[in-house]
């Protein structure tokens, strides 16, 4: 099993996006947003290249001695991908060849996040994260809650309207309202002006990408950026000006996103990680009917990395 890396550029894309399934997550258009991030794209595939049996997209930043892996970045959906041919065997075979390359390159880290193969490589530690799911199913999904309900009607009486980011291009309005949620936080913004740009750009045409963001007067109070992937919505980020939180956006986009989801046939809304420790934003996910949950991540450490990162 022999083991090549591609780029963007000169990715095979037919046979990549058949692999994938068009995943969003490891499309070349998705790894490509985190270059403004000092991150460079790389898509591992096994041979052959037009029919090939594994493949696994990541991200590599830092240089030297010092870079770190991530598939995908920030607790994004990664992992490895395999064909229906693909064996037991064969998906040992491609995991160990990934640790081989990342041992070989001296990566201090690789994180390989939301993995749907269950993979037990030396090297790799498992651990569990924690998050709360909205199941849509039938009747799973459970009325949501008075208070939600009181919170979604406020909102609407106010004047609060709901558009798709794409239709009014409001970049440099959010990226304000990027900096004000990280301020709040006594943070500098995560994601760039050119992250959020691109971003932007590519959810003009991209139906996988759903970013509604709430308007008051025309301006933006706050948005929502949310990733569709095999019929699975993740809500991720979210930015809101406190100044206006009598408007309720942070209610009105998620009631947007469940209405979207059932009209969408989209059966499963993941609402993000959930810090054990932030009993608020658990209990605001109960309140809309989150069910918790979990899901496996595996982090891969060299001799370095066990240093730098001993206390983290």
């Amino acid at each position: 099993m022999r083991l090549l890396t591609f780029s963007a550029e000169n990715l095979p894309r037919e046979s990549w996006s058949v692999l994938t399934r068009n995943s969003i997550y490891a499309s070349p258009e998705f790894a490509r947003l985190w270059r403004p991030m000092n991150g460079r794209e790389r898509f591992f595939i096994c041979e052959p290249i037009d029919n090939p049996p594994a493949g696994m997209a990541g991200v590599v930043f830092g240089r030297c001695l010092l870079k770190r892996f991530q598939s995908m970045p920030d607790g994004l959906k990664g992992g490895p991908f395999f064909s229906k041919e693909c064996d037991e065997t064969d998906k040992r075979k491609f995991m160990a060849e990934i640790f081989f390359w990342l041992k070989s390159n001296s990566f201090i880290r690789a994180d390989i996040h939301n993995s749907d193969y269950d993979f037990n490589i030396e090297g790799f530690q498992r651990r569990e994260t924690k998050t709360h799911i909205l199941d849509l199913f039938g009747d799973n999904f459970k009325p949501l809650s008075g208070k939600v309900r009181k919170h979604i009607r406020t909102g609407k009486r106010r004047g609060a309207t709901i558009a798709m980011m794409h239709e009014k291009k409001p970049l440099d309005d959010i990226y304000d309202l990027a900096i004000k949620t990280a301020q709040r936080h006594n943070k500098r913004p995560k994601y760039s002006r050119q992250f959020l740009g691109e971003l932007l750009k590519i959810s003009a045409d991209n139906d996988r990408i759903l970013w509604p963001a709430v308007f008051a007067d025309d301006k933006i109070i706050g948005s929502r950026i949310c990733f569709i992937d095999q019929g699975r919505l993740l809500t991720w980020q979210y930015y809101s000006d406190k100044k206006y939180s009598h408007l309720k956006p942070g209610y009105l986009l998620l009631d947007y996103i469940i209405n979207y989801a059932q009209d969408n046939n989209i059966k499963i809304i993941d609402m993000g990680w959930s810090p054990p420790d932030a009993l608020s934003l658990i209990d605001y996910k109960e309140q809309w009917g989150g069910i918790a949950g979990s899901c496996s991540g595996y982090t891969y450490y060299n001799w370095l990395g066990k240093i730098l990162y001993r206390w983290k």
